[in-house]
């Protein structure tokens, strides 16, 4: 195997990917974390940035879901379809306790109209009145302050990239769409498909909406704006973060499930079903990881065609059976653009004596979980391992959301038309974390599933993890070459012990879902071999 040469990103813009989820990850030939944020290193896993040479819709294949190259793994059946691992080629080591997780069909689509309908469709179909947007846009602040995305026409020129105008009933709607969480810069480069690692959620948008003055006048759309402030006022509480950064994607998630009817999606404003009383922390993961994995999210539950999960992580006002069979008619599209996305080239320098030096260490530490990567992409191989917590030692909580915490929440999914599409499945055949594959995981910072540890560096020695941290600055061209990862300040104390103004920046590893401990397959090498690993991942 060689490792990859040194590429540039094509353009200022990269554009890649759509709603998608990727995996969690483990470190030197260990398992993974889990949740819906990214893992680092040759040893971890992770959300990585996108950026592929040239045109987006011409960049990889379809895929099925299956493995790329030969597989790694596999052997013994274990009855459910799974089976365990243990390739000689390997030798012992921690992905003798993985389990594969074996393909299933996906739904064929043209990547182009997946990239067009991506940023041009209704799929979150209430919003804001175009007639309203100014007024709006200021208030919420944050939430409206990016910049548009280069290449889109009429009034989708004059919107952030992670807002879409589309036509509802006759009437111009401005609604958010999938790039409000993976849409993230790298070198000051905005990277479409690239997890976003330095939004602020610590907000809650229902509370900036309260202060919009609608005018007494006819206002085309404004019904759809009801429903959109009424359903910010059900996720906003709920979705709050505890850190600038983090991301409510599981919050969102089981707070759209718990308004609604499992069998017409009908939304209610009152909750239906209780939610776990908890905030939990999601690094949201690179889209390229997708045409990989056999199941998606870090916990690997997403069995089947993965565009169901899809389509409900944007169901803010999917209402009726029919509306989601309306948007399934075209969404299939966009999972094909999901497939279609190809991980970045590192855009710094590589030592390639020393990065040639770490393939070998990886080779033994690491790809036994992660896989292997080649300079062409169609010889890369990924075993699709699922690992179970025993073993893997991260934080817990997104394993066994659907087993301990809400199990009842996957069986609304499960029984309704969603789940008809999709399965949800978190403990088949344990509550566990896939092993991610680690193209382009360097930019995918902070790692670990929950976004808990601030470099690849850190996630090779658990030791050295620091309790309390925050980031020196959201500036994507400050980053730490040697360590992997932004650059960060550790702290004395937590949260509680921060001002006012200092809070919400601080990264706490003591609050549940927070915990930085686990992944520690990469504490055995020495100081030498991890340097050697850090600048071998930089060629992935």
């Amino acid at each position: 195997m060689s490792w990859r040469s040194l590429g540039a990103f094509s353009m200022s813009l990269s554009l890649w990917a759509a709603c998608g989820d990727a995996g969690g990850g483990s470190q030197s030939g260990g398992g993974s974390d889990g949740d819906s944020s990214g893992d680092a290193s040759g040893t971890s896993g992770g959300a990585t940035a996108d950026a592929s040479d040239g045109d987006p819709t011409s960049a990889g294949s379809e895929g099925t879901g299956t493995t790329t190259g030969a597989p790694t793994t596999g052997a013994t059946g274990t009855g459910d379809g799974s089976s365990t691992t243990g390739d000689p080629g390997f030798g012992p080591g921690p992905w003798d306790h993985g389990i594969f997780i074996p393909p299933e069909p996906q739904k064929d689509g043209d990547p182009a109209l997946g990239y067009e309908a991506l940023l041009t469709k209704g799929y979150v179909s209430c919003g804001v009145p175009w007639g309203l947007w100014p007024l709006v846009k200021p208030i919420v602040g944050t939430w409206a302050e990016r910049a548009p995305l280069p290449g889109r026409t009429g009034k989708n020129a004059e919107v952030p990239y992670h807002w879409t105008v589309h036509n509802k009933n006759g009437a111009d709607i401005v609604s958010q769409n999938c790039l409000q969480c993976h849409a993230g810069s790298f070198n000051g480069q905005l990277v479409v498909g690239l997890g976003t690692a330095d939004f602020d959620f610590t907000d809650d948008i229902s509370q900036m909406l309260q202060n919009v003055w609608i005018p007494d006048i006819p206002i085309p759309g404004l019904e759809e704006f009801t429903r959109f402030l009424n359903r910010t006022k059900a996720l906003g509480p709920e979705t709050v973060m505890r850190t600038v950064g983090t991301n409510p994607a599981e919050m969102i998630a089981v707070t759209l499930v718990a308004h609604r009817d499992k069998d017409t999606l009908e939304w209610y404003d009152e909750l239906q079903y209780p939610l776990p009383d908890m905030t939990v922390a999601s690094d949201p993961p690179p889209w390229w990881r997708a045409k990989k994995k056999n199941a998606l999210f870090y916990n690997g539950m997403a069995r089947g065609d993965h565009r169901g999960t899809m389509m409900l992580a944007s169901a803010l006002c999917t209402d009726s059976v029919e509306e989601a069979e309306q948007i399934d008619s075209y969404f299939h599209h966009i999972q094909a653009f999901i497939r279609s996305v190809q991980a970045p080239k590192y855009p710094l320098a590589i030592d390639a004596a020393l990065a040639n030096e770490g393939e070998g260490v990886f080779l033994a530490n690491c790809a036994g979980c992660h896989g292997t990567y080649a300079a062409d992409d169609s010889q890369d191989t990924y075993p699709n391992l699922l690992f179970p917590l025993d073993v893997i030692g991260t934080d817990p909580v997104v394993a066994e959301g659907g087993t301990k915490y809400a199990p009842y929440l996957v069986d609304w999914y499960n029984d309704s038309w969603f789940g008809k599409i999709t399965r949800m499945e978190p403990a088949n055949p344990f509550p566990g974390y896939m092993a991610p594959p680690l193209d382009g995981v360097w930019a995918t910072g902070p790692f670990l599933h929950n976004g808990s540890v601030p470099t690849i560096e850190l996630v090779l020695d658990s030791t050295q993890r620091p309790k309390y941290w925050k980031r020196a600055d959201f500036d994507s061209t400050n980053f730490d070459e040697d360590a992997l990862g932004w650059p960060f300040v550790e702290l004395p104390y937590g949260q509680v012990g921060a001002s006012d103004d200092e809070r919400k920046f601080v990264y706490d590893t003591t609050f549940i879902a927070h915990s930085n401990a686990g992944h520690t397959f990469g504490d055995h090498l020495t100081e030498a071999q991890r340097r050697a690993v850090l600048e071998y991942l930089k060629t992935l």
